[in-house]
């Protein structure tokens, strides 16, 4: 197969990548410099037309606990519900209603939380390298050397 616009695919991957890093140097900075408190679970997200709390901790048996809804106070004494958006990897280790947990959350915004837990580590990971392999991707196709040898075939 021959790719003959390298360069654009190169630029695209470039730029998603970047945004993709953005994202995530944006979570980083929420966990590092947000403000910290205590939550509790009170639901579970469930995404299909847009995400909305159920009660249930999972549809099925085997999985328990899916990504959870928090109710927390910020520093303002603002009550506020929300989830974190970052991938989860490890939803079979699950979160119970009740549960008290950690949440970081940006001040301005105090929807933006991130559930400080060693099950939410591996999502940040995850997006992280994608992110530096989209980047590294699009510089191999921009910068290329085309191997002469194998244009004849």
């Amino acid at each position: 197969m021959v790719i003959r616009n390298k360069k654009i695919i190169g630029l695209i991957s470039i730029l998603v990548g970047l945004a993709v890093l953005g994202y995530s140097v944006y979570t980083v900075s929420v966990i590092f410099y947000g403000n910290k408190t205590d939550a509790v679970v009170t639901g579970f997200v469930f995404q299909r037309n847009g995400a909305r709390k159920v009660q249930r901790e999972s549809a099925t048996t085997s999985v328990k606990g899916r990504s959870p809804f928090v109710k927390f106070r910020t520093q303002n004494g603002k009550e506020v519900e929300s989830y974190s958006k970052i991938l989860q990897l490890f939803s079979f280790t699950g979160y119970h209603l009740g549960d008290k947990v950690t949440v970081a959350y940006n001040p301005r915004n105090p929807q933006k939380i991130f559930i400080l837990n060693a099950k939410e580590i591996p999502g940040v990971l995850l997006i992280t390298a994608f992110g530096i392999l989209l980047v590294l991707m699009g510089k191999s196709f921009i910068f290329s050397k085309t191997n002469n040898r194998w244009k004849k075939f």
